[in-house]
């Protein structure tokens, strides 16, 4: 008796951290995780609403050995309900200013290290812009406007942190989140341009891994009329560089994706 008092001690505990983790992934109380995986999984209620019907032991079991995939299938659904609607609140805003000094990753093995002129900060070189620190769509633009002869600078952003410049985005439990741009870029014309790369295609399948893509978009594009700014998400096919800042579109084939240099 006390040997099963302890371990359904022990599985409660176990439970309560998986409804933690999966709590943070869509930032909703632990109470309304576990009632949304209760009226889901567990016996009792309307079990005809029911995907599983569950004993509480099975239940704690399968939500704790289940917790990645939980995860994943929240953050699915929570990307996919009623896209980008109007914010409740008013987010907090500050003037943003690129940092005097940064830190980046480096690349100790790159080969025939060059220095990338147009980067806003000196001794930017190619090493820190290679496979293992950059993503395919992130090289392949740096190196685009590296080769240009009308970009002043461009500044590789972070991706968290208040220093760093940052649009909101919402859920569609209406719940608000930060997004950091990839690039911010000044052309000698003096237009300012904000880009977002992306995971692009590759031998016919959809390298994005971003669930929330479209949402982003829509703030950013939201964003950028509000500011009369300049921008556009990125993203590469057959290592060439496409920009879409007009209507959301996964497929890569669509007419909203254009070559790069016929908009940037």
């Amino acid at each position: 008796m006390t040997k099963k008092h302890v371990d359904t001690h022990k599985h409660g505990i176990e439970l309560l951290h998986s409804m933690d983790e999966i709590k943070r992934t869509i930032d909703i109380s632990n109470s309304k995780v576990k009632v949304i995986l209760e009226r889901l999984f567990r016996k009792g209620g309307n079990n005809k609403q029911k995907l599983i019907n569950l004993s509480t032991a099975d239940f704690y079991a399968f939500v704790v050995n289940n917790e990645h995939r939980l995860k994943e299938e929240f953050r699915a659904v929570t990307a996919e309900m009623s896209v980008q609607q109007e914010l409740k609140l008013e987010p907090k805003t500050d003037t943003f200013k690129i940092p005097e000094q940064d830190f980046f990753k480096y690349d100790p093995g790159v080969k025939n290290e060059v220095e990338y002129l147009t980067n806003a900060y000196r001794e930017y070189t190619s090493g820190y812009a290679t496979s293992i620190i950059r993503s395919t769509s992130e090289m392949l633009f740096e190196k685009y406007c590296e080769a240009k002869d009308d970009i002043e600078w461009i500044y590789k952003n972070g991706d968290t942190g208040k220093q760093y410049f940052s649009i909101v985005y919402i859920d569609g439990l209406q719940h608000q989140w930060l997004f950091y741009a990839d690039y911010i870029v000044k052309k000698k014309d003096g237009s300012i341009w904000v880009i977002e790369t992306k995971g692009g295609e590759a031998r016919g399948q959809d390298k994005n891994i971003d669930i929330q893509i479209e949402n982003k978009f829509n703030a950013f594009k939201k964003y950028a009329q509000a500011k009369n700014l300049n921008w556009g998400f990125v993203r590469d096919k057959d290592d060439e560089l496409y920009i879409n800042n007009t209507v959301f579109a996964e497929d890569m084939a669509d007419d909203s994706w254009k070559p790069l240099s016929e908009k940037f």
